[in-house]
């Protein structure tokens, strides 16, 4: 081979590798804070429940109103409660999830 085509081909693995190199340098840095948020939100939940088997306390309001907006008359517009099946928490109607075992609603 000639000089100058070890040359040119020295500039195309040069380009190729400053082209390729930021964009998996990228996906590594957006897979890699992808595991952490993942991680941490596993041991928030594992926390979570920590905390749920060391205290007896109840949900962050109190039943009563929820069993006073259930025989209201006005329990449509003013609170709609959905009751996990888990845990029988009362959440509210829009929820997703359980506020207590953070089990999905039907």
């Amino acid at each position: 081979m000639a000089l100058g085509q070890v040359e040119l081909a020295v500039r195309v693995i040069a380009g190729l590798f400053v082209i390729v190199a930021p964009t998996l340098l990228f996906l590594g840095l957006w897979r890699g804070l992808e595991a952490m948020r993942d991680d941490e939100l596993i041991q928030q939940v594992h926390q979570h429940a920590e905390m749920q088997d060391q205290s007896s306390a109840g949900p962050d309001w109190p039943v009563d109103a929820v069993r006073d907006a259930e025989s209201s008359p006005l329990s449509e517009t003013s609170l709609s409660v959905v009751t996990c099946d888990t845990c029988g928490t009362p959440n509210m109607e829009d929820a997703t999830y359980c506020q207590e075992c953070l089990t999905e609603l039907a």
